[in-house]
């Protein structure tokens, strides 16, 4: 019986770490071993205490392991920064500076940890496209701060480059315009399952759009209303209307960037792939499906 290979998971209490986490700990050919500050993980894991400000420690925790996936927290810091600059009433721009330089050392910190591990076969980084186009969109930073690793790797650390693949996940939530095609996705439960697809089935270098469907938002809505029983209208508002509403600048130029170019990620990235690309159909649950198991009344009430 061949011995059992281990996966590094950076972040395994979040949103995707946790899914990743979940699906790696029912493969019987795999050890997870959980880089969290939190003490509670699901039985059969190893928890290691790591800070991603630390790279001593995450030598330690990246030893011997034979593949990472690793996504890193943008929001943390964004949010406790505004509050800070809003009780000073100073402008919470500076938020998203202080988010980017921080997330941008976290994750080069970890790419030079994983480069030092002779035995890692693939890391998978969680990342989103630049919305950066000559500065038209640059008061969003934190899909900034996600890509900038994957660029440093590919000039900077060639060999670890060889080993990288790249996950770009559907929204979460969003609010384009009514024909702009918005894939969406659950990730508390895909995204292992896109993880291991990269990790045990696809070569390196796999740059993928992950998502469950891909619907316009005008889709998004009548699925909501079929879902529902509710009848819905969408309003079409701009982004400047938004902001005045008190929605951020920060969220807003990526919303702008996606209704511009009819979507984020062919327009900018010719080489993504989509899941009716990868080797292995990869099966998840459609956005519709969700829609209908949730308790609409208990929500809307």
């Amino acid at each position: 019986m061949a011995a059992k290979k281990t996966i590094v998971v950076v972040g395994a209490t979040g949103i995707q770490g946790s899914s990743v986490v979940n699906i790696f700990l029912g493969l019987s050919n795999w050890h997870v071993r959980a880089m969290t500050r939190k003490p509670v993980m699901p039985l059969g894991a190893t928890i290691v205490s790591a800070d991603l400000a630390d790279p001593a420690s995450l030598i330690v925790a990246f030893a011997k392991a034979n593949a990472i996936f690793l996504n890193t927290d943008f929001w943390e810091v964004f949010y406790a920064t505004k509050a800070a600059l809003e009780v000073e009433n100073k402008d919470v721009a500076a938020a998203s500076r202080k988010a980017f330089e921080y997330e941008t050392i976290y994750r080069k910190n970890a790419a030079l940890a994983a480069a030092a591990v002779p035995t890692l076969e693939r890391i998978v980084f969680s990342s989103l496209a630049s919305v950066s186009t000559g500065g038209k969109y640059s008061r969003s930073l934190h899909p900034e701060a996600k890509n900038w690793i994957v660029e440093y790797i590919e000039h900077e650390q060639p060999a670890l480059a060889k080993k990288m693949s790249v996950i770009y996940l559907g929204a979460y939530c969003t609010n384009p315009m009514l024909h702009t095609h918005l894939p969406v996705i659950d990730p508390q439960k895909s995204t292992g399952l896109f993880v291991r697809e990269l990790i045990e089935d696809e070569s390196p270098g796999i740059e993928l759009l992950a998502y469950d469907s891909d619907l316009t938002i005008g889709q998004h809505v009548e699925a909501w209303s079929k879902a529902s029983g509710k009848e819905a209208v969408l309003v079409s508002v701009t982004t400047e209307t938004m902001h005045k509403m008190g929605a951020l600048w920060e969220h807003l130029d990526a919303v702008d960037f996606a209704n511009r170019y009819k979507g984020i990620y062919e327009s900018t990235m010719p080489d993504i792939i989509r899941p009716s690309q990868l080797k292995t159909k990869v099966e998840t649950k459609p956005f519709e499906a969700w829609l209908k198991e949730r308790r609409w009344d208990e929500v809307l009430a």
